[in-house]
């Protein structure tokens, strides 16, 4: 329950999820979670059709590009991106972003589909066990999950990008 709130009063679960996880040290997955929502907005369709955000780690939001040209041409509206950023969501800890040219194995633009593609770089044993490890006291099953699932991609993109 939040701080200054009557007792047995229901509360919205988006806000108090959100403050947890801040506390927690897991801001950057609200934030992307936002980004990730509001990206057509943030993007404009033209772009959010050839790109999308992947991850967000130490202040620089990773954002994958569907080709080349459009990899170049994202440089010129780096500004206009982080600018967008903020109209749409406020001051968020992003200072900088990093455009990333998709793998042959991705699809050309986010969608379902690419939930069920085998990802192509599984975790360490050692990778797995500081998820597990760090993840273990959520208390509740469903954030846990999505939490793990989340610093998975994270490494699996970390691995990438290397």
């Amino acid at each position: 329950m939040a701080h200054g709130t009557k007792s047995g009063t229901l509360q919205p679960l988006a806000p108090v999820l959100a403050q947890s996880l801040h506390r927690a040290g897991l801001g950057h997955v609200v934030w992307l979670s936002q980004i990730m929502r509001h990206w057509q907005d943030i993007a404009g369709a033209q772009l959010a059709a050839v790109a999308w955000p992947e991850g967000l780690r130490a202040q620089v939001l990773f954002v994958t590009v569907a080709d080349a040209i459009w990899l170049q041409q994202l440089t010129f509206y780096h500004a206009q991106l982080l600018g967008n950023i903020r109209r749409v969501l406020g001051d968020v800890p992003i200072r900088k972003l990093h455009f990333t040219l998709a793998t042959s194995s991705q699809p050309s633009a986010p969608g379902p589909e690419r939930a069920s593609e085998p990802r192509p770089s599984p975790l360490t044993a050692e990778e797995e066990r500081q998820i597990l490890e760090d993840t273990g006291t959520i208390a509740d099953a469903d954030l846990r999950e999505l939490v793990r699932h989340a610093w998975r991609r994270g490494w699996e993109a970390r691995r990438q990008g290397s």
